[in-house]
């Protein structure tokens, strides 16, 4: 009997240790169609850049425990912005800008609200394909 007890007590230890109980992150996607607007190079003008529509595939945001976000999204640039708008770029453009700079158009295709992240890496091909992963905080960003 106390062999049972102990195989008993043992597999309810490993069980116990094996099982923890994870915390999941949410995860939504949205569809595209939509259009964005992104930079395609560093420019001397007021804003610093010149810009593009993209027509974006999907937007993908993976909400975690602690309420922050990370978003990816791949387009395709389109026609030039109507102010500052610029061309494809000659190589590879890369672009990871602080905070107040990339709006979620996560938030913008689901309940149009305004919502900035924190960071940004955003990348352009010549062939016109674009890469963008943002990163939100848990507490949305106040910005100017």
């Amino acid at each position: 009997m106390n062999r049972f007890l102990g195989i008993a007590i043992v597999l309810a230890l490993l069980v116990a240790l094996a099982a923890p109980v994870a915390a999941r992150a949410d995860v939504d996607r949205v569809e595209g169609p939509f259009d964005t607007v992104v930079p395609v190079a560093f420019a001397d003008n007021p804003i610093g850049v010149e810009l593009m529509f993209a027509e974006c595939d999907f937007v993908q945001r993976v909400e975690k425990p602690d309420g922050s976000a990370v978003e990816t999204q791949t387009c395709h640039l389109t026609e030039p912005f109507f102010q500052f708008g610029g061309t494809p770029p000659d190589s590879a453009f890369t672009n990871t800008e602080g905070s107040c700079i990339w709006f979620s158009d996560y938030f913008s295709q689901t309940t149009g609200e305004d919502v900035f992240a924190e960071r940004v890496r955003l990348t352009v091909t010549p062939s016109g394909n674009v890469s963008v992963t943002t990163m939100y905080p848990a507490d949305p960003i106040d910005c100017p």
